[in-house]
């Protein structure tokens, strides 16, 4: 959670509750690796009663009801306190279900819900600040993964890039612009075009984007594939496990860009089914073409870290962990 968050949350809590709160942050190294990475944790006295903050990273995905319910379970016993996990959005339908699971949460400015202390539920939404995303757009994460993986794009022209990526200028106009944003890179002249500038390179750019970076996952499915892994490369579970020591999964899991999966249901290639037992694969549907960053049989390992890195599975972290120490980063 970026410190900006934490004067909003005081002051609403503030308001609530008319005292100033005092928030201890906490150490956490007893805690899973994933919780670790997606919120940082505070203790505060509340209605005289301790409560633990989960301050959710502002770049995170935007978790199941039941996801923060399950995480709430597993953080309580830990951490030896009532857990209130800190969003910076909810969805009605969402908080609604977060109140019937009886979910501690609070949206600073915006809505508490802290069982038998404090309620405030009224429909009340800040405006959006600016035009400013919370994370690049597929086309930005794309380049910058391809920068860092597959050759560096500092210096060379637009136009030259958006070859490379199969999209237009204009799109990555608008990459150059979203790069500008987040501070990733800077914009410099070459003769009469237009060239990036990365201030960073291998790891320490990985570093200053990650919190700008975001799963490429948009969908999953299971399907009945008449010839698995046909035009496509392993992903997810199936690709970790030939990078590290974890076991596969029984099905093998495979991502495509956006295009593809649609032109194979229509050709039947592919159906839809409603559950493993029916299937011969999973597929991951992902916001940009896999086959410009991966090997021929496999998705890139930054790509894949990204996917996998707020899964809940103890083990699967410990391998993402073993699989960013192997990664041989580019000379950017």
């Amino acid at each position: 959670m970026q410190l900006s968050t934490v004067q909003p949350l005081k002051t609403y809590l503030e308001t609530l509750s008319g005292v100033s709160p005092s928030l201890q942050e906490l150490k956490v190294n007893h805690l899973p690796l994933y919780l670790r990475h997606r919120f940082s944790f505070y203790l505060v006295e509340l209605f005289r009663t301790s409560w633990c903050l989960a301050l959710e990273e502002v770049s995170s995905e935007t978790a199941s009801p039941g996801e923060y319910e399950k995480w709430a379970e597993i953080l309580r016993p830990l951490l030896m306190a009532p857990v209130a996990f800190i969003l910076s959005g909810l969805p009605s339908n969402a908080r609604n279900r977060m109140v019937q699971r009886g979910t501690p949460f609070i949206v600073p400015g915006t809505q508490a819900f802290l069982p038998s202390a404090l309620v405030d539920l009224r429909e009340r939404f800040p405006k959006p600040r600016g035009k400013g995303r919370s994370t690049l757009s597929p086309t930005a994460q794309l380049t910058l993964l391809y920068h860092l993986q597959r050759e560096p794009l500092s210096g060379q022209p637009l136009n030259s890039i958006a070859e490379k990526l199969h999209c237009s200028p204009m799109m990555l106009s608008k990459v150059k612009d979203e790069f500008g944003e987040a501070g990733i890179c800077q914009v410099e002249r070459i003769g009469r075009a237009m060239a990036l500038k990365f201030p960073a390179a291998d790891r320490d750019l990985w570093d200053l984007a990650q919190p700008w970076l975001a799963s490429p996952v948009k969908k999953t499915l299971w399907v009945h594939w008449k010839t698995p892994g046909f035009y496509a490369q392993i992903a997810g579970i199936s690709a970790l496990s030939c990078h590290t020591m974890l076991a596969a999964d029984k099905l093998p899991t495979y991502a495509l860009g956006p295009q593809r999966l649609e032109f194979w249901l229509e050709q039947g290639t592919v159906t839809v089914c409603p559950d493993a037992e029916q299937a011969t694969a999973k597929i991951e549907i992902w916001s940009y073409e896999p086959k410009l960053l991966g090997d021929p049989d496999s998705v890139d390992p930054l790509s894949l870290y990204l996917s996998l890195s707020y899964n809940a599975d103890e083990r699967i972290q410990q391998q993402l962990e073993q699989l960013m120490e192997e990664v041989l980063w580019s000379r950017a």
